[in-house]
């Protein structure tokens, strides 16, 4: 069996100092000297902390859930973006919030760096334990981030959390295709039951788009992009055989009765890079080996879109760029998809 590659999985915790149990002066003091970072007010993490700003970022959010978690006297359940982060989903940029399901209405104003969401139907079997913190299970934290976060992040997060409970591999597409199928019809389900909630139709439509075969947030952000302005589901991990064996794309769309031989496009292959993909240590083998692929999948007719991390910040760019390799019958009507556009 060839393993599926990055399937996330939770973090390891940072280890969080309280000043009530080492001393307001002596937390005080090693704060002064570098010896220990504020994460929250009373609560410190020491200061080896990893030097690349989103690893830093990541790791001061998780310090802060450990923190809230000591700090409050009552069994906290972490939630949405927290509950998502501490199960290892793709969460991306964070806000410093961390955040909370409660039973019943928030009794006064939350701190500056905690929000307190009402969540009365949250039942006991919506809960678990993950590296000591109580969290919202994987499909509660789905269907939370999908109702109150922006579309494009959510789905990010709802990739991840659908890569996590399915495993899906590109080698077993049936297995993948009938785990994945029964993930998101048990979303759908527990949607359904919301009726017409606060953001459930903004819900639904994250969980009809979201896939877990996305092997990357930068993946997920392309297929955003291209979706919610109206272009066709693309297939991921799209199986491509050539005449130097078989690959797979990122994403890909075939277009019906078409071939090389007719001088028309068979497709389009659009592919994310990562910035490791192509670092210093890759050598020389590695990008002529991608060349030679990118050569042997273009040779079928697919023609081949790449993109980097830069290009995603000009949503509109990108999706004109990946137009430009549709026929036009194809493009011509398509309309944006409000309920995964983001908000104003």
């Amino acid at each position: 069996m060839v393993m599926p590659p990055s399937i996330p999985s939770p973090r390891p915790l940072p280890t969080v100092v309280l000043s009530r149990e080492i001393g307001y002066g002596t937390a005080r003091s090693a704060h002064r000297a570098g010896e220990l970072v504020r994460v929250r007010p009373g609560a410190y993490v020491h200061g080896d902390l990893p030097a690349s700003a989103w690893a830093h970022q990541e790791a001061l959010a998780l310090a802060r859930c450990v923190a809230v978690t000591r700090q409050l006297p009552s069994r906290t359940v972490l939630s949405h973006e927290s509950a998502a982060l501490v199960h290892g989903a793709w969460v991306g940029r964070t806000d410093g919030i961390t955040h909370l399901a409660v039973s019943s209405p928030p009794h006064k104003p939350d701190v500056a760096d905690i929000e307190r969401h009402h969540s009365p139907d949250l039942t006991d079997d919506e809960i678990t334990v993950v590296n000591g913190l109580r969290v919202t299970t994987l499909e509660r934290t789905a269907l939370d981030c999908a109702r109150t976060l922006r579309p494009r992040r959510a789905l990010a997060i709802v990739d991840s959390i659908l890569r996590m409970l399915a495993r899906p591999n590109r080698f077993e597409r049936e297995r993948s295709d009938a785990e994945m199928s029964a993930a998101r019809e048990g979303l759908r389900a527990r949607l359904a039951e919301l009726g017409r909630a606060k953001g459930v139709v903004r819900a639904r439509a994250v969980v009809e788009h979201a896939d877990g075969f996305s092997e990357s947030p930068g993946e997920t952000d392309l297929r955003w992009i291209a979706v919610s302005r109206g272009l066709p589901r693309p297939v991921l991990q799209l199986r491509v055989a050539t005449e130097e064996g078989v690959f797979f794309t990122d994403m890909g769309w075939e277009f019906d009765g078409r071939s090389p031989s007719a001088g028309a496009p068979r497709g389009v292959a659009a592919e994310f890079d990562g910035a490791g993909k192509y670092s210093e240590t890759s050598g020389l083998g590695a990008l002529l080996a991608e060349k030679q692929r990118e050569d042997a999948i273009r040779a079928t007719g697919l023609i081949m879109q790449r993109f980097v991390a830069r290009h995603l910040h000009d949503a509109d760019a990108v999706f004109a760029r990946l137009c430009r390799g549709f026929p036009a019958a194809l493009v011509g009507g398509v309309r944006p998809v409000p309920a995964l556009m983001q908000l104003p």
